[in-house]
């Protein structure tokens, strides 16, 4: 029946249709209102921490940027009325601040509805790039971007200011290049990966494991570029500030990150509540566990190609070992999903439809006590694994 409803046609016509009207929806909303207020609370959600640094950086005090009176005086124009001295804190590495002291120059608004409109592109681009060598899904790319964007990390990471579909796009771009032996653009794109240290300098260590050697001696000079010009436009004490500093914002999160955790550090510190230490330690023996998993399956593909299942497994696993992973970062979880697809696994698309459903479910997260895209990526994490083990049991 689905298969009838479902004709080629309608894929290719209503995800067009259903992605204009969003657009529409969306363009109405940006045009009614003034400043970063909404009805709801704070149009952008976290981007106002990204505008903030870019803010400090326009205004010519770069190495204040780790500064929390800084970033606090930075945001307070951003923050609803009776907020008092509430932040949201930036923590990454420096040179991610620079882009965003281009959109401090427009208005908060404009601002906003650039960078959704780029991270849209982005996620386009990371879409198009995976499903480019997959016969079933390059016709209908567009009805793949739609669902990915109706995912729910994904459609919060878009409206609430976050920055997933870059880190989905540098994954799958480092992937895509490296296959088709790019291996200098395809290091580049790690280097760039880096902004999220967890996630850029994990697939970075996967490639050197598997014997990309030319891949990651390039990464590993585009990084020497990145502290080379971080330093000259920040200041030589940039690394103690940040480094500092991302591990007050660490420390304090995964106090807090509670429902919203998908790794294994957050989710066993906020499960181990009362047991904080116990919870600590449990969830980075995990992690560990996970990376060691993940290092001798790479290792292990010395000299083979990485297929999609490695790309999928390189994304749950870096998502579960991260020591700070929320759920709009879930939305790795699309390479792991377009993998069981393409591999044609007994029911794959109710398993699919079952991950799309968990991040629906994440609004209920608060009842639930739980992420429930926490158990949907290790579930993810363990049926890649399974495919890259045994890539003979799956059918052509």
């Amino acid at each position: 029946m689905t298969a009838l409803w479902l004709t080629p046609w309608r894929l290719r016509v209503y995800p067009r249709l259903l992605l204009a009207a969003m657009g529409l929806a969306l363009l109405f909303a940006l045009c009614t209102g003034s400043g970063a207020r909404v009805v709801s609370g704070r149009l952008g959600g976290d981007f106002a921490e990204f505008y903030a640094a870019g803010r400090i950086v326009l205004a010519g005090q770069a190495e204040r940027l780790y500064e929390p009176a800084a970033q606090r005086a930075a945001e307070r124009d951003l923050m609803p009325e009776g907020s008092g001295d509430v932040f949201v804190p930036f923590a990454y590495p420096p040179q991610f601040a620079l882009p965003y002291a281009l959109l401090a120059a427009l208005p908060y608004r404009p601002a906003f509805a650039a960078h959704l409109a780029v991270m849209a592109g982005l996620l386009f681009l990371a879409v198009r790039i995976a499903c480019r060598d997959l016969p079933w899904a390059a016709p209908y790319t567009a009805a793949v971007f739609c669902a990915a964007v109706l995912f729910y990390p994904l459609l919060r990471a878009l409206l609430g200011g976050q920055n997933t579909p870059l880190t989905l796009c540098l994954f799958a771009a480092a992937w895509s290049l490296e296959r088709r032996g790019r291996m200098v653009a395809a290091g580049l794109c790690l280097a760039a990966l880096c902004f999220k240290p967890q996630l850029g300098l994990g697939l970075l260590a996967l490639y050197a494991l598997a014997g990309r050697t030319r891949m990651t001696l390039t990464a590993c000079l585009g990084l020497a570029a990145l502290l080379a010009g971080n330093t000259a436009v920040f200041g030589p004490s940039w690394p103690a500030a940040w480094l500092g500093y991302a591990d007050w914002v660490v420390r304090t999160s995964l106090g807090m990150e509670g429902e919203m955790a998908v790794s294994f550090p957050g989710a066993a510190r906020h499960l181990l509540a009362a047991w904080p230490r116990a919870g600590l330690a449990a969830g980075l023996v995990a992690a560990c566990a996970v990376l060691a998993c993940l290092g001798a399956t790479f290792w292990r593909r010395r000299g083979r190609p990485l297929d999609l299942p490695c790309l999928g497994l390189a994304a749950a696993g870096l998502l579960l070992a991260a020591p700070h992973a929320y759920f709009y970062d879930a939305g790795l979880l699309v390479f792991p999903a377009l993998a069981l697809l393409d591999a044609r696994l007994p029911h794959a698309a109710s398993l699919v439809c079952g991950l799309w459903l968990a991040g629906l479910a994440q609004i209920f997260a608060p009842h639930l006590g739980l992420s429930p895209l926490f158990p949907a990526a290790l579930a993810l994490f363990g049926l890649c694994l399974a495919l890259v083990a045994a890539p003979h049991r799956v059918r052509p």
